[in-house]
């Protein structure tokens, strides 16, 4: 797909054209209390008419650079507020955004950039440091920030963004959605009656966070965004920059709550009147661990995937009962959910089968060669619907789930290789492509894995035909081409993949991770001579030491060696938190999580806490 795809959505008919409703709704916003926090961050507070300015810079630079029309536009924006800035601006200039990862490797983010075929690219000075690709640059840094912006006229089926997620066809697919279904979507989240009262945390990856919805149901109704990085700003301090900050609406994906919830130590807010849990499977544990954080909240459980948004709801105040398995909730307006069995056989009440999605604001894309591809089908024996109202099409999920008497959802997992992994979706051939293209790899397969607390893991078993492929190696390898999450915690080196019958792998035949991660023989790494103002050999070996021991311990293993990798020697995600905490207490330095993560090697560890250390 290039910037010559057609800018409206497929199958959408009866609909005039009309302005965007998520830009025109902003703007009655500024309109009505442009002095209002919309952006609180640790060091300024960027109120809805600063932010209204600042899109307007952006909208201006795009349309005097590439002039109307549809088209993609890639942005790699860290900063917080100039992200969503730089999303409201790209939906002003009638064109459609696409958030892209600057921390994610730079082969994956130029391969993405090629295939979108994009001419223009919105970043910052905190982004890459050079362009990928041959696409002109936008420096949101170089734009005069002054309100007023031509403001095309756009109609509502017209593309609001792409959002990149990982693929079943080994490569990362493209989902496409419109302005109209976005809209749509902030009206499911009413029972949440969100106001200019609240302060809503955004709690997201680094140059990810406007693709979903709750920064648009935080904004369109008057409320204020607390942006909170869960790479860089990590969990151990959540509970203080909740207080401080004044939040009032904790939105995030349970794994991320369980990592707050594990290192809490007793703390809790009373300011959170509700906490909103989406985008994985939510145990009772997980709404008993948001009520210990959080005592005076409601807890939310929402279904949503990024081809259909939010499509059930369910609310438990806080001294509701809460049954197990947690029910994702009944309806929500403009959806209807049936499970089915088989292609148009309901399951009976309490029977499982794959969940469908029914709604007239349903038009999501894959992003092809071919251009845009409806990822929906028109319901049978409907008409073409009308002007205020398109006609309903269906999703057919890869979920599973079964209806209760009452009518409430609860949802079983996936039916196909698609999962979770710290929030992030996942499809496991996607990485199985990876890791069988890596040097020294036979053969591969990815499964996922529950690692503990309800952590979801993946694991790759790896038939080496170089016997020098260790799995150390062999994660160094993805690192470069693959985001953290899509590098399996665990590898295992297996003399062969065992097989059924007909031929196929047999993945439940594979031993469980636990079993032992085959981590080959360690390699102590080059111990290389301190740069000049650095920390003492003396201090350097005793905090090499230390962190080795915190390894051993909770990793119940022998020594551990400066080269050896953490997830080599059986550590996951959980194992990872538990070590920095330990870090955080013993040293007193404010270790992030994604350190362990990005650099996994006991000797990177250490100069991370070295380097912690020289600060305080």
């Amino acid at each position: 797909m290039t910037a010559a795809t057609p800018g409206t959505s497929p199958h959408r008919t009866g609909r005039p054209p009309a302005a965007c409703p998520v830009v025109t709704e902003f703007d009655l916003r500024v309109k009505a209390a442009p002095d209002r926090p919309a952006v609180v961050l640790p060091r300024e507070t960027v109120d809805y008419g600063e932010l209204a300015a600042r899109a307007d810079s952006v909208a201006r630079a795009l349309l005097g650079a590439r002039g109307e029309g549809a088209e993609p536009v890639p942005l790699m924006v860290l900063d917080p507020a100039w992200m969503l800035a730089a999303c409201l601006g790209v939906l002003k200039a009638g064109k459609y955004y696409v958030p892209l990862n600057p921390h994610h490797p730079a082969a994956r983010n130029r391969e993405l950039l090629h295939r979108l075929g994009a001419a223009v690219v919105v970043t910052d000075a905190a982004g890459p440091e050079r362009p990928l690709g041959d696409a002109a640059v936008i420096l949101v840094e170089d734009l005069e920030v002054r309100p007023g912006a031509p403001g095309p006229a756009v109609d509502p089926d017209s593309w609001a963004y792409a959002l990149y997620t990982s693929g079943s066809t080994g490569q990362p697919k493209g989902i496409l959605q419109n302005r109209a279904d976005m809209r749509q979507n902030i009206e499911r989240h009413a029972a949440l009656g969100i106001g200019p009262h609240d302060r809503v945390t955004l709690i997201n990856a680094d140059g990810f966070v406007a693709a979903v919805s709750n920064p648009y149901m935080a904004l369109l109704n008057g409320a204020a965004l607390v942006p909170h990085s869960f790479q860089g700003d990590g969990v151990h301090d959540l509970i203080d920059r909740l207080e401080t900050s004044g939040t009032t609406v904790y939105y995030s994906f349970p794994s991320f709550l369980r990592q707050a919830a594990a290192v809490a130590e007793g703390r809790a807010t009373d300011r959170v009147r509700l906490a909103y849990l989406g985008g994985e499977s939510v145990h009772r544990s997980d709404v008993l661990a948001a009520r210990r954080l959080f005592p005076a909240a409601t807890v939310a459980v929402g279904l949503n995937s990024t081809e259909t948004g939010l499509t059930r709801l369910r609310l438990f105040p806080p001294d509701a009962e809460v049954p197990d398995p947690v029910p994702v909730g009944g309806p929500v307006p403009g959806v209807d959910i049936r499970v089915e069995t088989a292609p148009g056989r309901p399951a009976a009440v309490g029977q499982v089968g794959r969940i469908v999605v029914r709604s007239p604001y349903l038009h999501p894309a894959q992003w092809t060669d071919r251009g845009p591809q409806p990822l929906t089908e028109a319901v049978p024996g409907t008409d073409a619907g009308t002007g205020a109202r398109p006609a309903p099409r269906e999703f057919r999920t890869g979920d599973r789930g079964r209806l209760d008497a009452s009518g409430q959802l609860v949802h079983l997992g996936r039916a196909d290789g698609m999962v979770k992994v710290r929030g992030y979706r996942v499809e496991t051939v996607e990485v199985e492509a990876a890791v069988s293209a890596v040097t020294g790899v036979g053969e591969a397969a990815v499964v996922p894995y529950e690692a503990g607390d309800h952590a979801t893991e993946l694991a790759a078993y790896v038939v080496a035909k170089d016997p020098a492929l260790t799995d150390a190696a062999l994660r160094r390898a993805l690192a470069e081409t693959l985001p953290p999450h899509l590098v399996p915690a665990s590898v295992l080196l297996v003399p062969r993949l065992p097989r059924t019958r007909n031929g196929k792998v047999d993945r439940k035949a594979l031993p469980h991770p636990s079993s032992g991660a085959s981590a080959g023989p360690a390699v102590p790494a080059q111990v290389t001579d301190p740069a000049p103002g650095g920390a003492p050999d003396g201090l350097r070996a005793q905090v090499l030491g230390q962190v080795a021991e915190i390894w051993s311990e909770v990793l119940d293993t022998g020594p551990v060696l400066p080269g050896d990798d953490f997830f080599s020697l059986g550590g996951t995600s959980i194992s990872a938190l538990r070590v920095v905490s330990r870090i955080r207490k013993d040293f007193g330095v404010s270790l992030k999580l994604a350190v362990i993560f990005e650099t996994p090697s006991l000797e990177s560890v250490a100069e991370s806490v070295l380097r912690g250390l020289e600060r305080t």
